[in-house]
């Protein structure tokens, strides 16, 4: 008797690729490269589609918030339906500044997916109705 498996639909994504280098642009393009193949193998296992690919480069904190909105602003133009990255730690200066990204990007309606931590939700508790409220996924 052959098992049913659940046909998992595929999702649509923007890739971010991040280094920590800040001086040699063909270090950080190496280093994104690497990168890319480890995004790359995910993807494949789990049925996500790479649309296209950000480079950060040697960037530093506030062109990263630069191309996070923009990368929202294609999102919400129906490009893709989620940001995909190799870990949230990697497009961030600390947790703060990771938990706010997360945020953008799930307050506009997408969803954030890493490579290290999966999918990245909040559950949050709303004191007002007192229920707890999901992102939707």
């Amino acid at each position: 008797m052959r098992r049913k498996y659940k046909k998992v639909e595929p999702v649509k994504c923007i890739v971010i690729l991040s280094s920590t280098e800040t001086d040699d642009w063909d270090k950080a393009k190496r280093k994104e490269d690497r990168q890319l193949k480890y995004i790359n193998s995910y993807a494949k296992n789990h049925s996500l589609i790479p649309m296209e690919i950000v480079r950060r480069g040697c960037f530093g904190a506030l062109e990263t918030n630069k191309i996070l909105n923009r990368v929202i602003n294609k999102l919400d133009s129906g490009k893709a339906d989620a940001v995909l990255v190799a870990n949230a730690m990697s497009i961030s200066r600390g947790v703060a500044d990771a938990y706010a990204k997360v945020g953008k990007v799930i307050e506009a309606g997408h969803r954030f997916i890493t490579v290290d931590e999966g999918e990245l939700r909040f559950r949050l508790y709303n004191p007002e109705s007192g229920e707890v409220v999901d992102d939707g996924y």
